[in-house]
């Protein structure tokens, strides 16, 4: 019965009905979220964040299995998993991150990535192919994220760690672009509106028939 479907998650348009349309995560107000630049430092271990809203979906036991692998062969970093604070706690932390590890499950990223990203961090997470002819071609050209699966992730991780730990800051750079220009809640909700107002045009356009 609904005129418009919106999701936030593009798998899910694999099975919503036709009308269903893709919408970005428009949750914070960028005016509110700054970049925290950290100066590469190859004397300072970089740290590495994971926070997990529930670990089975975001397949915490992989990220500390990776984590704890790299740890025994002696790779130099600082792991922080967040879990149970207040979001004012939690982004005390993240902003001290060099890296989050968002999930490498589900397919997509989620609201903490954005938060991350809008900090100028960069992300490993899963993105699945298949489900990104849901978004606008565009918005896969500009994706910044580093993307592992469960076998992939340890690989991944030490790489961003030690060979391309110089890539970071560029990653985390080009992460504050692609939140500005796709996740603005201004933009966003403006989109809302047109279709409202295009919804209520053809229903008056309707009624005069």
């Amino acid at each position: 019965y609904a005129d418009r479907i919106f999701a936030l998650n593009p798998d899910l348009l694999h099975v919503l009905p036709p009308q269903a349309q893709f919408m970005p995560y428009g949750h914070i107000d960028l005016r509110e979220w700054h970049p925290i630049v950290k100066p590469l430092n190859p004397e300072q271990p970089p740290v590495v964040l994971h926070a997990p809203s529930h670990r089975g979906a975001k397949g915490t036991r992989f990220v500390m299995d990776a984590v704890a692998r790299l740890q025994s062969e002696g790779v130099a970093f600082e792991f922080i998993l967040v879990e149970g604070l207040s979001h004012a706690e939690a982004r005390k932390l993240y902003e001290k991150a060099d890296l989050l590890i968002d999930q490498v499950l589900a397919g997509w990223y989620g609201g903490l990535a954005v938060e991350l990203m809008a900090l100028g961090k960069p992300v490993i997470c899963y993105i699945r192919e298949d489900d990104l002819k849901f978004i606008p071609a565009a918005m896969r050209t500009d994706l910044p994220l580093i993307n592992a699966t469960p076998l992939t992730l340890y690989e991944t991780l030490k790489q961003a760690l030690t060979t391309r730990r110089h890539e970071l800051p560029v990653i985390g750079q080009r992460s504050r672009l692609y939140v500005e220009k796709w996740h603005d809640p201004l933009q966003i909700a403006a989109h809302l509106k047109t279709a409202y107002e295009a919804i209520m045009a053809s229903k008056r356009s309707g009624r005069s028939h």
